[in-house]
């Protein structure tokens, strides 16, 4: 597989994408630092020297499925770093541990004839600190050590490899085993801003959050916080 590493990029989905059309494989864009990248509706993520940042790309996939992939993805995320840390689900794209956002998963899609899948994921593995605003955790300020990205690169591409190819059922049942916020209180902020504290219940076989004030599809979700 091809894998493209960068020193500094604004973002590596942006790269990955403008790079799309010279390429009939697939392939990665890693960098070591972003500028401008983002998350679920462009927030900004911050992505200094030491964290592990990506975008995969799958080419000659079937976009329909880009909402369960994205479960599936971080799923395999998950997976990685469980040999780190104790990591957990935040529903629907969030890896965390001790509810501290230590992995961000965004996936997009481009129809075309290759209908090319761009998995962009953010990991803070050897990142140090960071700013106030930002509540987070990484893999050394979790267990005091530094990590190779590069070898946990090669076993999130595996992992993500080997998930997308789980059926949607097995998908659910390991979102709901390795949630952080089943049977939990939770804030959640729609799309039309409005806030609502429920009680998490299950995410049922649609991959939509069931509470106690209703259920939510992920296009609903503006924000989701633990309380």
């Amino acid at each position: 597989m091809l894998i493209f590493k960068i020193p500094k990029v604004t973002s590596t989905q942006d790269l990955a994408e403008a790079m799309h059309s010279h390429l009939f494989c697939d392939y990665v864009v890693v960098a070591e630092e972003q500028t401008n990248a983002r998350g679920r509706y462009r927030r900004a993520w911050y992505s200094p020297k030491g964290g592990l940042w990506l975008t995969y790309v799958k080419i000659k996939f079937n976009l329909e499925s880009i909402g369960m992939s994205t479960f599936k993805v971080g799923l395999a995320v998950r997976d990685a770093l469980s040999k780190y840390v104790n990591s957990e689900i935040r529903w629907p794209n969030d890896v965390v541990v001790n509810d501290k956002k230590i992995s961000g998963i965004l996936l997009e899609g481009i129809s075309n004839q290759s209908n090319s899948l761009f998995i962009g994921i953010g990991v803070n593995t050897n990142v140090k600190s960071f700013p106030q605003d930002i509540y987070g955790t990484s893999v050394y300020l979790e267990t005091n050590k530094e990590i190779n990205n590069d070898e946990l690169l090669t076993e999130i591409i595996t992992l993500i490899d080997k998930y997308l190819n789980i059926d949607d059922n097995e998908t659910i049942e390991l979102l709901n085993k390795y949630s952080s916020i089943k049977d939990r209180q939770v804030k959640i902020t729609t799309k039309d801003n409005e806030v609502k504290v429920c009680n998490s219940m299950f995410i049922d076989k649609y991959g939509r959050l069931v509470t106690d004030c209703g259920i939510f599809e992920v296009e609903d979700i503006l924000r989701l916080e633990t309380q």
